[in-house]
């Protein structure tokens, strides 16, 4: 492809169309922005924020191009059969109990430090120190849980006092215990950071 005004070859139509408008054997060229572009080296720049900079006209997407993007930007999506499935499941998971909402079961996670903290003083100051961590009850999970003796220890975050799903959804915990007769006891890790002493002895004394 040759530039019908210097006759350079060009690779393409695309490389074409901006080579012809910016030749300088091309009496119509934008001269504007051909010496705006050339003064300012702007790395990085895209069509969109280039044009803006230099105070031209938005660039336009053809409708294929916008296409593209969109289907980038969505990925793909879940066909009706599929929605169905999906929605039978979740609605006879809720129905069982064995639906899971952010915050509740957390099963095979990685330790918070306060509970790395707790781990050692099992390991040093409890006289059982078999434990199940992240214990599965009902829809939640029990910090440091002692199934057979039903004796549970749960790690309380700022996040327990500060938001109100967190302060219901403890409140549905404590209860379901209480119900099936388990030993509850509750730590503020704030709290036990200041006077660790005595959250040791506390807990201590359930065994």
């Amino acid at each position: 492809m040759q530039c019908k005004f210097c006759g350079k070859e060009c690779k393409n139509d695309n490389s074409l169309r901006n080579h012809e408008r910016l030749c300088k054997c091309n009496p119509d060229r934008q001269e504007s922005y051909f010496t705006k572009y050339n003064s300012i080296k702007h790395k990085g720049e895209n069509q969109y924020t280039k044009a803006k900079r230099l105070g031209l006209e938005k660039p336009v997407l053809s409708r294929e191009s916008r296409q593209k993007i969109s289907e980038k930007m969505t990925g793909k999506k879940h066909t009706t059969e599929v929605k169905e499935k999906i929605s039978k499941s979740m609605k006879i998971a809720h129905k069982e109990g064995r639906a899971h909402n952010i915050g509740e079961c957390r099963h095979n996670n990685v330790p918070s430090y306060p509970e790395k903290w707790f781990m050692k003083v099992i390991e040093n100051e409890l006289p059982i120190k078999q434990y199940e961590r992240e214990f599965p009850f009902h829809k939640y999970s029990l910090d440091f849980a002692w199934p057979e003796l039903k004796i549970c220890i749960e790690i309380d975050g700022d996040q327990h006092q500060r938001f109100k799903e967190y302060k219901q959804r403890d409140l549905e915990k404590d209860k379901l215990l209480k119900e099936e007769g388990w030993t509850e006891i509750r730590i503020p890790w704030k709290e036990c950071f200041k006077n660790p002493k005595y959250y040791i002895e506390k807990v201590k004394y359930l065994f």
